[in-house]
Formats: C-alpha cells, structure tokens, sequence
C-alpha cells in the first residue's frame, strides 16, 4: 500500500521503506516505488537520520555526511526516520527521481514529511494489532499456544482430515507429581520446569504441527496425518526427551522430570474435538495409573505390535496391559 500510494502521491521522488526487526539491530527492506530499490537490510548507524532521530537532508549544504546505505552517484535526498509512540521503528528514504527536476524535489519534502509521519502510525498500529493478536492466542509463561489457539487448530485440522482421510493424533501431556516441585522447590522452580517442557515440544513440532498449553502442569500436542505407530513412536521420544532435561535452580539441581501421555486419533477415537481430548485424557489417566512416566494409546486395532519402532512397541505392549477395563471396554471396536 505504501508504495502504491506514494509513487503517485510523489510522483518527482525515488523512495525506499526500511522498518526495525525484531532484534532492533538492523532494519528490513520492505518495498521501493518510482524505481526504488530497497536493500534487504540497512544498519541505523548508517544513516544520519536514524543516527540524529530527526529528518537528514543531503544536498542542500556545502559541506554534508553520505549516508552509508546510498549511493555515491546521489546529489539529494532525505531520510525521514519513523517515529511512533516514542520508538523509532523505521525509515522513509526519497530522493530524486532520474530526468526529474530537482526543484520539483525539494517542493515534494513538505509532503514526504507528512507521508512519513502516516507511514509511522499505520506500521504502529498494525504491529500493536499482532501483538494483541499473539497474545491472545499464546500461553504468556511457555510462549506455547494456548486452548484457545488449540481449540480452533483442531476444528480445521480434523475438517481437513475428514476431507483427505487421513488421521489425526492428540497427545495429552502431563508433567508427574509437579506439584512436589512447587511444594519442595518453589512456584519458580516450577515455572522452570514448565518453560523447559515447553521448550521440549516447541523444538519438536514443526509444520502444521501444533504444541499448546492446555493449563496448569497440562500440555497437547495436535500431529496431523499421523497413524499409531507414528504417534507411539512421536510420544515416546517426547517422553524420553522431557526425561532427559536438567535443571539447576539456584546452587540445588532439580529431580528428573517425567511425563505421562495419552494419545487418541481420529477417526478411530472421535471426530469432533471435544471427543478426541477425552479419549486423550482417558489414556492419560491409565498411564498415571500404571506408574506414571509412559505413554498410553487408548486402542491398537489392526496393529501388529511386534512392526512398530521399538519404543513404540515398548510403549504398545504397556498400554494393553495397563489401560482399566472401563477404558479399555469404551475403545472396544468390532
């Protein structure tokens, strides 16, 4: 939008848009008009505006300062840097358009200024709108999604599914006698405990993948076109690798951290959402009830145990074993 609209609004005037990353280390070229070309990243010590925190004009004086990010055939410009809320969060660069009289330039900068300055308050308020909208869909302590986010990446993904027919896994998990580590350690140990989880299944999602906190000590894991072998397989190795994380907390090193995980699948278990999360937690309780820090899969129809990876047939074995007789008899299947 910018750039369509100030190539005709500044018709006499090259100009490039460059905003902050993330990291407020480098800006990021984002479009050119008029024969612009923005260059994919620009360092604020490079430009004198950026560097003064107002508009730099070269050209105009006897004696100026190149800015590092143009080049040396360019008699004139401006850098406006973008100001809102008090933060400088880009840069509004214009200068002459080639076969473009000068004078015509200088009568443009009054308008530049102005366009900078709408410029600024646009990118303000669309970066605020995503960062309410993040906020809105992550859990604040583990920067995992949360239920809300969950809720409806599992109403597209099992609509999805239904069209493709091909299968979706859940996996419920949940951290063991957490609440020892807030009695024994402290809330902040506990805290840690749950950033490092989350971390765990953050780095092992990817994709349409989709890692959430469901709340307190509880986490999901959504893998579309994923079959049980694969989902045995998946909750063994996040299992293992919640089991090998360590922490220190203070000069004390916290105990292993383990989890249970109950894992359902659509169609077999459910295709609304709210059936796969309670075939989930059904399995999850079995694993609790079996001794904890294993993953339980709430049936195994068709499957031949002995062909899953080994951890998964591990995992397969304990769960027909260890699944109650109630639970067992909702999963029955002709």
């Amino acid at each position: 939008m910018v750039s369509t609209f100030l190539a005709g609004l500044l018709p006499d005037c090259q100009g490039e848009l460059y905003v902050y990353a993330n990291s407020r280390d480098v800006l990021d070229g984002c479009t050119g008009w008029n024969g612009g070309d923005a260059q994919d990243h620009v360092h604020p010590e490079d430009c004198w505006g950026l560097r003064r925190g107002r508009t730099y004009e070269f050209g105009e004086a006897e004696i100026g300062f190149r800015c590092g990010h143009v080049d040396d055939g360019t008699l004139s410009y401006v850098c406006f840097p973008l100001l809102a809320h008090g933060e400088t969060i880009g840069l509004l660069h214009l200068r002459v358009r080639p076969g473009r009289d000068p004078a015509s330039f200088r009568d443009s900068r009054r308008l530049g200024q102005l366009c900078a300055e709408q410029v600024s308050m646009a990118i303000a308020n669309v970066r605020m709108r995503d960062e309410l909208q993040d906020q809105s869909i992550r859990d604040a302590l583990t920067g995992l999604f949360n239920r809300r986010h969950l809720l409806e990446a599992l109403r597209r993904i099992l609509s999805r599914a239904s069209k493709t027919d091909r299968p979706v896994a859940l996996l419920s998990i949940d951290i063991d006698h957490f609440k020892t580590f807030n009695d024994t350690f402290g809330h902040d140990a506990g805290d840690m405990v749950l950033r490092a989880v989350g971390e765990v299944l953050e780095r092992s999602t990817d994709g349409d993948e989709v890692a959430c906190r469901h709340g307190g000590e509880e986490f999901i894991v959504l893998l579309p076109d994923t079959d049980i072998p694969d989902a045995l397989y998946r909750a063994e190795t996040l299992r293992e690798r919640i089991q090998g994380i360590n922490l220190r907390y203070g000069d004390k090193s916290l105990p292993s951290v383990t989890a249970s995980i109950g894992i359902a699948l659509a169609p077999m278990d459910g295709t609304m959402p709210q059936d796969l999360m309670r075939a989930a937690d059904d399995a999850l309780y079995a694993a609790k009830a079996a001794g904890r820090n294993q993953a339980m899969l709430t049936s195994l129809v068709g499957i031949d145990k002995e062909t899953l990876p080994s951890t998964a047939a591990t995992s397969a074995r304990s769960c027909s074993r260890a699944v109650p007789g109630e639970v067992a008899a909702d999963r029955e299947r002709p």
